[in-house]
């Protein structure tokens, strides 16, 4: 997330979207790209490894699948009311959020501190969120990204929880770990920039009414 004042809006490049006009591109998005891909990969692997497609002669045969509703409760997860995204004010503050290593986490996604300060050694003005036009469509970019990050959490709870039932502990290790990493950090970070956006678009709000 930027630090320090809003930069004044500026002329984007045609056939970008101004909204996101710094989006993650190029090696930005390399380690969190990554991280995902040595957790969807063996996640993947363990459910044709669960069906029995890719199942090696020394598992277990059978049937081992759980029933199609419990895959459809993984992503009702889409479907959470508007309110669920709402801030609430223990939230606000992002004490919360820094206690459980959110800032750390931060420092490297793409787009994160690390991508930042890299870009800003040749660019020392520049901001991911440069107006405040920006500032609230991020916010609902946010949203976004915690809503599908929210259904692959579930599926990844449902996936490690699976593994321990049938014994298959390295699969359950391994996957409850990339889970938190993968998906449970990018949630919590979608909040603690969210309650950081909505502070200062809410604050834009307030000044234009009493103007």
């Amino acid at each position: 997330m930027p630090r320090g004042d809003l930069q004044p809006e500026r002329t984007e490049a045609p056939g970008r979207d101004p909204d996101f006009a710094n989006e993650t591109s190029g090696v930005n998005v390399i380690p969190f790209a990554s991280m995902a891909g040595g957790w969807i990969g063996p996640l993947l692997m363990f459910w044709l490894y669960v069906w029995g497609p890719l199942r090696p002669f020394h598992y277990p045969a059978g049937d081992l699948a759980p029933s199609l509703p419990v895959f459809i409760a993984c992503i009702t997860a889409w479907w959470l009311p508007p309110a669920y995204y709402r801030i609430r004010s223990f939230e606000q503050s992002g004490r919360l959020y820094e206690a459980l290593g959110v800032r750390l986490f931060r420092y490297f996604v793409p787009d994160g501190d690390l991508a930042n300060r890299w870009r800003r050694r040749r660019e020392p003005n520049f901001r991911i969120v440069a107006s405040r036009r920006i500032a609230a469509a991020f916010v609902r970019r946010t949203e976004l990204s915690e809503k599908s990050h929210l259904m692959l959490l579930l599926m990844g709870l449902l996936s490690t929880a699976f593994a321990w039932k049938l014994g298959w502990r390295g699969w359950a290790v391994y996957l409850g770990v990339g889970n938190v990493l993968v998906n449970l950090y990018p949630v919590l970070l979608q909040r603690y920039t969210r309650a950081r956006l909505q502070a200062i678009v809410e604050g834009i709000t307030k000044d234009h009414r009493h103007g």
